[in-house]
């Protein structure tokens, strides 16, 4: 009996091979065909300001189940690496299709960019490569080795700078942001949690060395205002120092490498102030990894 094993193949050059050969003329055995299938799923659709693609794959060991990816069309083999921000959602997107996400937040931003500035829209849409991961349940903190495998994959296929990955995400993403930060900190240049908690976070010191701008409502009715008031509280006991802020509009992002912004709200978003301000996308690109 034939037996097949299938471990992490490379789908990518497969898209790339089918539009530089006529299938006419272009064979793929026949084996390969019946298990595509079973490998990915990769949905790509191109808009004025970039590529997005929509990848259905299993990681062994985690709860992803995919990811979304967005590449701007100045990002070529020949220009200069663009940096990334991975992107963690919230949890009414948990489950379900992988392209859900774009439903809102961030993501709903990169796809609808007609209402943003000019300046915004620049960042948004034309500086950055974005990585959305989608999981099935659970946290995105317990998910570190796919989401790794994950970035290893775009940076195999697209010309990005490895030393200039940023982490966001909200609620359940914020949540997410803590906690990957704190496992995997040699991943990431600069993290940006919005209105998660600590759940995740297994190493505070190591967490400390990133540059970090944590944004929670005080008000926040879906998750405590104190969950990151104790984070912050455990990391300065680190011997790191907060600037403390009202409002992302007012922040200074120049001179401050630790952010806690409290916006005198009761709703759980304080993600869209945080993603409307360019100078959020700015102070990203500060930072290298050391």
């Amino acid at each position: 009996m034939l037996k097949v094993v299938l471990t992490h193949l490379n789908f990518q050059p497969l898209i790339h091979l089918t539009n530089k050969f006529n299938m006419k003329s272009f064979r793929i055995p026949l084996l390969c065909i019946c298990f595509l299938p079973l490998l990915a799923h990769a949905q790509t659709t191109t808009s004025k300001t970039g590529t997005f693609t929509t990848i259905e794959k299993q990681y062994p060991n985690s709860t992803i189940d995919g990811y979304n990816l967005y590449v701007p069309n100045s990002c070529t083999p020949q220009s200069d690496a663009f940096p990334v921000i991975v992107f963690l959602q919230g949890g009414l997107g948990v489950g379900g299709a992988v392209d859900v996400i774009y439903g809102w937040g961030l993501p709903k931003m990169l796809k609808e960019p007609s209402g943003l500035s000019k300046d915004l829209k620049k960042l948004i849409t034309d500086t950055f490569v974005f990585v959305m991961p989608h999981i099935e349940e659970g946290q995105f903190y317990t998910n570190e080795k796919a989401i790794q495998t994950i970035l290893k994959e775009v940076a195999s296929n697209y010309n990005i700078d490895s030393n200039r990955i940023y982490l966001t995400g909200l609620s359940r993403g914020g949540h997410g942001t803590w906690g990957l930060a704190s496992r995997i900190p040699e991943t990431f240049a600069a993290v940006a949690p919005i209105c998660g908690g600590s759940h995740g976070i297994s190493d505070y010191k190591a967490l400390g060395k990133l540059p970090i701008w944590n944004s929670h409502n005080t008000g926040d009715q879906r998750v405590n205002y104190s969950a990151s008031e104790r984070t912050i509280a455990r990391l300065e006991e680190t011997g790191i120092s907060f600037q403390n802020t009202t409002s992302i509009a007012n922040t200074d992002y120049k001179k401050h490498d630790h952010i806690f912004t409290s916006t005198h709200s009761r709703s759980h978003d304080a993600w869209t102030e945080m993603y409307t301000d360019p100078n959020v996308y700015k102070w990203f690109l500060k930072y290298r990894k050391k």
